[in-house]
């Protein structure tokens, strides 16, 4: 029997309920259908679907069994594409490591400037603390990385500084979520949701701290790193967080603007040594893919660009052509 084809059938059977439009995905017709099923119920000794009228219903072992059928089609998939990576020539592969903290459009603007700056490549993203990142940068686990300041990074090559702007994500029923703008104090008797402090401890001590500067004492501060789960614990109404994401309204929660700007994520691109090509333009796309994004969101929102911090390099490294970066960030070379 081929048990790989029909967990294909009992697969497209379960998310179809309906032998018809099973058939019709699959592009055979409804008898093998059927009796692919039936064999492989007999392989296996259950009964998987019950048929009626209505369409399909998953038995009880059905419903237990389908999980564990998608793994096993998952990792024939897998098997297959690395079977047609061997036949192919072999490809470059650039890792790419980003700080925790990025938006979801700031974070497809990076993703999509990679790509397009190596389109022969396999190119690897993927969110990494900023001491992991400065730790793979020295060990050659990593190209290029996208840290979060402040940071001392002794022995790498550090591109310019990245402020992107940092809005609130508030719970739709917040009194400031539809005036489009709220001030820091008037988040008073919410909880604050951050980024683990183990991602990078300074900025998170520093964005506590202009919260209380700002007459914003939390409730208490929740770490949580899945962004899912951070919309959930907004959308309840009790907690509150930032986002680089543009203002805009989300169902049960709503992002608006910080008044006066207090806050930004400040961002700096790095890597070791000498960058051979095409990696060598990969640090100035990425300044510009955020640049543009924040720079798009300003002026979707209403912003003026003059007034708002943006997403853009420091003054002293922004002229077109960056300018060659410095050997370390914030403090000078041990041997200096």
């Amino acid at each position: 029997m081929d048990l790989v084809r029909h967990l294909e059938y009992f697969t497209t059977i379960a998310h179809e309920r309906h032998f018809g439009r099973a058939a019709e995905r699959l592009g055979i017709r409804q008898p093998p259908l059927s009796q692919g099923l039936k064999r492989l119920e007999a392989e296996l000794g259950l009964r998987l679907c019950e048929r009626d009228s209505r369409g399909v219903t998953l038995t009880d072992a059905g419903l237990a069994l389908l999980p564990a059928a998608h793994r096993v089609l998952d990792e024939v998939e897998q098997l297959r594409l690395l079977a047609r990576r061997r036949e192919e020539p072999a490809r470059a592969r650039v890792t790419v490591r980003i700080a925790p903290g990025l938006g979801g459009a700031h974070y497809s603007a990076l993703v999509a400037a990679c790509h397009r700056v190596v389109p022969g490549a396999d190119v690897d993203i993927d969110e990494q603390s900023t001491a992991d990142q400065i730790g793979d940068l020295h060990e050659g686990r990593a190209d290029i990385g996208v840290l979060r300041e402040p940071v001392v990074a002794r022995g790498l090559t550090i591109g310019p500084q990245i402020g992107v702007v940092v809005n609130c994500l508030l719970p739709a029923v917040h009194p400031a979520a539809h005036s489009g703008r709220v001030r820091l104090r008037d988040l008073s008797g919410h909880h604050l949701v951050l980024p683990p402090r183990q991602h990078a401890p300074a900025a998170h001590d520093d964005v506590v701290a202009t919260c209380e500067r700002h007459g914003f004492l939390p409730e208490s501060v929740a770490e949580v790193a899945d962004e899912r789960l951070v919309r959930g614990l907004v959308a309840a109404g009790t907690h509150v967080a930032f986002t680089t994401d543009p203002p805009r309204a989300d169902g049960d929660s709503v992002v608006v603007a910080l008044d006066g700007e207090p806050l930004s994520l400040l961002l700096r691109i790095a890597w070791r040594g000498d960058l051979s090509e095409p990696l060598a333009d990969l640090p100035k796309a990425i300044v510009r893919a955020l640049s543009r994004q924040t720079d798009s969101a300003i002026a979707s929102a209403g912003i003026s660009a003059g007034t708002s911090t943006g997403t853009r390099a420091s003054a002293e490294d922004a002229s077109p052509a960056m300018r060659r970066p410095r050997a370390v960030s914030e403090l000078p070379a041990a041997d200096a």
